[in-house]
Order: structure tokens, then sequence, then C-alpha cells
């Protein structure tokens, strides 16, 4: 599905998510669902990302 690199992408976008965006609120998560289409999704909370976060290194190993 995805290289390494993408994998490693998306980890560090997650990260930078919950560490940044997450604790100043939805509001701000938000917006960036917004900008790429999504806008009326809920956004994920710190834990539900590090349990993506977890999910997406254990698939990637697994290959």
């Amino acid at each position: 599905m995805f290289d390494t690199r993408g994998i490693a992408t998306i980890l560090a976008a997650l990260l930078f998510w919950s560490e940044e965006i997450s604790p100043s609120g939805n509001d701000t998560a938000r917006h960036y669902l917004k900008s790429v289409k999504m806008a009326g999704i809920e956004p994920l909370t710190v834990l539900e990302i590090q349990r993506l976060s977890t999910r997406l290194r254990r698939s990637h190993r697994q290959k």
C-alpha cells in the first residue's frame, strides 16, 4: 500500500497532528480536514492518533 518513505511521512504527520494541532482543539483540526475536502469528519483524539500510528507501524512491518 505505502512504501517506507510514505509510512514515515504519515507517521510524522500524525505525530505533528497529535502534538501541535489536537491540543488546540477541534476548531484548528477541522480547518485542515476542510482543506483536504473532508469537512464534517470528526477529528481523531490524541489517543486515537496513537492507536492509528501503532496500527500503521504493525501493518508495515508485516510485509
